[in-house]
């Protein structure tokens, strides 16, 4: 196995010049998109070389007698075998020879994490943060081995401790308020911290966890806000900053819902174009962000002329839970439609001419309702249909007429007389289409 000094071709003595060309010299040879492998290897020895404190760690590893180099590179390839508890083993070994190589008690640490070992990868931590209390890699290690435990009051304190030691890691501050989160802290705290961590990392920061995180705590407060934080997020995704550990689907998905939640839904299109910029999308995403477009679409229906009915109609379609009061409701909506079945066809055929996509959501009622020359015939089938939800379920009965619930339809749209062209586009007179 090569050293960290062989793999970027430098000599042991290099500064951190030399080792920075050695890294990019390496870098060219072995490009990521070619070299997966190679590259992920020079690049863990480029950020353990650039840090003084982690290659004054490698030199000491390095400086101690063969045999226990030894034994360090066999627990690093059983751990990466996935042998976890042998590489437990030969940490604890070397460890007992030297208990103060934070290096290899690091790695002992994960180690016993992936073992399942949580309480004693516990107590390595704490032992890494009482060593080197200013270090926040390890007060950041020791609060998120409290998060697996479940113990987020003890990991919020913790967590708290490492961006008091270095303020500027985003990473940090967003699995703080993630562990907040989950730990149903009270949102104006939660919200405070939130403020507290943009204002301590600064407008350059790059990571964009801690937007997608902005946008999901403080949206709700601030339109012009929100928007600047989809802005920033797109910003860097266009920039190539999505990271292989960064869930963006799951986190697009969770963003669309806190655009419904907090009225925002005129910001949808920035979701939309983070959407495309995912590469390999799942099914699931797809499938998902789909219903979440048409419920976008339909959302928009009153800007564009169409009346409050179709626009409520069509909601309750898009969302609805196949429960009994959503049926109850589709059913008078629909019984209002064929009760003013020729105020409500130049609808429907606008409708399916310019949002067919939409039209298809309810399309056996639409064109029923548009070609029907007996609507009283089908509102008396909902009658039926109505009076056997209530029968089964009578708190039905309890509600207020929806009728009258509803606001009154306002002609949004020219009067078509029965000489006219026909609104569908279809070419023909209204008379002989969809006035028939």
């Amino acid at each position: 196995m090569k050293s960290l000094y062989e793999l970027l071709e430098v000599e042991k003595t290099a500064d951190q010049t030399q080792i920075k060309r050695g890294y990019f010299n390496q870098v060219r040879k072995y490009p990521p998109e070619r070299f997966p492998e190679e590259f992920k290897a020079l690049r863990a020895a480029y950020e353990t070389l650039s840090d003084e404190k982690k290659r004054a760690e490698y030199d000491r590893i390095g400086a101690m007698p063969p045999i226990v180099a030894a034994v360090f590179q066999e627990a690093q390839k059983a751990n990466k075998l996935g042998l976890h508890t042998e590489a437990s083993n030969l940490y604890r070994t070397i460890l007992t020879r030297d208990p103060k190589l934070t290096k290899v008690k690091e790695e002992y640490a994960w180690s016993l994490k992936a073992e399942g070992k949580s309480g004693k990868a516990i107590e390595v931590w704490e032992s890494l943060c009482k060593q080197e209390p200013n270090n926040h890699e390890y007060a950041q290690c020791l609060a998120q081995a409290y998060v697996d435990r479940g113990w987020h009051k003890k990991a919020t304190a913790q967590f708290r401790r490492a961006v008091e030691i270095d303020g500027s890691d985003a990473d940090c501050w967003t699995e703080m308020l993630h562990c907040m989160m989950a730990g149903a802290k009270e949102e104006k705290e939660v919200q405070q911290v939130c403020r507290e961590a943009l204002k301590a990392v600064g407008e350059n920061c790059d990571y964009i966890p801690l937007y997608v995180h902005a946008f999901l705590i403080l949206a709700g407060d601030d339109k012009n806000a929100a928007q600047g934080y989809l802005q920033k997020i797109l910003a860097l995704m266009r920039a190539g900053l999505v990271t292989e550990a960064m869930n963006m689907q799951e986190a697009l998905l969770e963003m669309v819902n806190s655009l419904f939640v907090f009225n925002l839904a005129d910001l949808f299109p920035y979701i939309q174009d983070m959407a495309d910029l995912l590469p390999d999308k799942s099914k699931t995403f797809l499938s998902s962000f789909e219903e979440v477009k048409q419920i976008y679409t339909v959302s928009r229906l009153k800007e564009q002329g169409f009346s409050a009915l179709i626009h409520d109609l069509l909601v309750t379609i898009a969302v609805q839970t196949d429960s009994d009061e959503d049926r109850h409701q589709i059913l008078i909506m629909e019984w209002i439609i064929l009760s003013e079945q020729n105020t409500y066809r130049p609808q429907l055929a606008r409708l399916k001419k310019e949002l067919p996509e939409l039209y298809a959501l309810h399309k056996n009622f639409f064109d029923e309702a548009m070609r029907t020359r007996n609507p009283e015939k089908m509102m008396r089938d909902r009658d039926k249909k109505l009076d056997k939800l209530k029968a089964r379920n009578p708190d039905l009965e309890d509600d207020e007429d929806e009728e009258e619930q509803l606001e009154p339809l306002r002609r949004t749209a020219p009067k078509v007389g029965r000489n006219d062209p026909c609104p569908c586009g279809s070419g023909k007179k209204y008379k002989k289409c969809c006035g028939a």
